[in-house]
């Protein structure tokens, strides 16, 4: 297990160049939010957005993300549509999770900003080549884009910084799906498992390609969103922003309720969004990782292999606990005043 400090990571040019892949989505949208800040802030250039469809189709990621950045204010942003669904099955749509288009009870505003034309998949392979080496790359919905995206550019995994994935559930932590896997990969478990391929080839050629760094359910369900911070938001800024994502949060109190979790929220993916900057702050394990396709009972499964049983080169990094004083709770409250700034 390693760590290093805990401070953001500068680019060579000052500014992080970032690429985030998601399914707006109710924590994607903190997590979109987080990262106008950090732009805003000048710690990172947000290169882009890719949605692909997620509990909604894509049709609904496109239009909350471009919704989103408006109400954050955001620069323009390449905002592209990826993939409409799984890459092998029929895609499972889930609208109970975060309402019927996405958003909760948000009524998003229309947005004045156009789409890029460019799919998803091209998208992450031009911001790569435009900054090789040094783009992070976010995915916080199923890894469907970025697998069409290593088909067009198979060397994707060199050209990029690091590759921060919300995905999985490992060291025995249950799923939120099925009862081994996580949604993310558990809707598309062949383009995980492509992802898990192409890191491994590319490591066994250049072991100094960083491994995927992986964020399983074990790690992010630790980062809690509660109706207190819903009222110190609102409080601290009472923003269009502020109050679409209060609406929207309400919705996932709801679902997370009636799932059994209480009347709260886990907020996965802004804790991966803040992980991805500062990877001096995660503590990680190296092992090699394969996604089950095939398994009656284990199909989206992740299965990490710790202690060398297949032979190969750790292709992944599970991050398995944070170095941060107050850990994931302290990374919400850090999202949520980021947010706040926001005017």
């Amino acid at each position: 297990m390693t760590s290093s400090p805990g401070g953001m990571d500068p680019g060579r040019t000052g500014r992080i160049p970032v690429l985030l892949d998601c399914d707006p989505g109710i924590d994607d949208a903190l997590a979109i939010a987080y990262l106008v800040a950090e732009h805003r802030a000048g710690s990172i250039d947000l290169a882009g957005l890719v949605c692909t469809a997620g509990n909604v189709g894509i049709e609904d990621t496109v239009r909350n993300a471009l919704a989103w950045l408006d109400l954050a204010g955001a620069p323009p942003v390449p905002v592209s549509a990826g993939a409409a669904g799984a890459t092998v099955v029929p895609h499972a749509f889930t609208p109970e999770t975060h309402g019927p288009r996405g958003a909760g009870h948000a009524g998003l505003p229309p947005s004045t900003r156009v789409p890029d034309p460019r799919s998803g998949a091209r998208l992450w392979v031009d911001a790569a080549r435009a900054a090789p080496g040094e783009l992070v790359g976010i995915v916080t919905g199923p890894s469907s884009t970025i697998a069409h995206a290593l088909e067009l550019e198979p060397a994707l995994p060199r050209l990029l910084r690091r590759l921060v994935v919300m995905g999985g559930s490992f060291r025995g932590h249950p799923g939120n799906t099925t009862p081994v896997s996580e949604w993310n990969v558990d809707v598309d478990p062949e383009a995980a498992d492509r992802v898990c391929l192409a890191w491994e080839a590319a490591r066994s050629v250049d072991p100094s390609v960083p491994p995927v760094r992986w964020c399983g359910l074990d790690l992010t369900e630790r980062a809690v969103w509660t109706p207190e911070h819903s009222e110190r938001l609102l409080a601290a800024s009472g923003t269009p922003l502020a109050r679409h994502l209060v609406d929207a949060l309400r919705f996932y109190f709801e679902f997370h309720e009636s799932v059994g979790e209480g009347y709260l929220a886990q907020v996965h993916d802004p804790l991966v969004a803040w992980l991805a900057l500062r990877p001096g702050a995660a503590l990680t394990e190296p092992v090699h990782l394969r996604v089950e396709c095939a398994g009656e009972h284990t199909r989206g499964m992740t299965v990490e292999d710790r202690r060398g049983h297949r032979g190969r080169p750790a292709n992944a990094e599970l991050v398995v606990d944070l170095s941060v004083p107050g850990g994931a709770g302290a990374v919400v409250e850090e999202v949520a005043a980021s947010i706040a700034d926001l005017h």
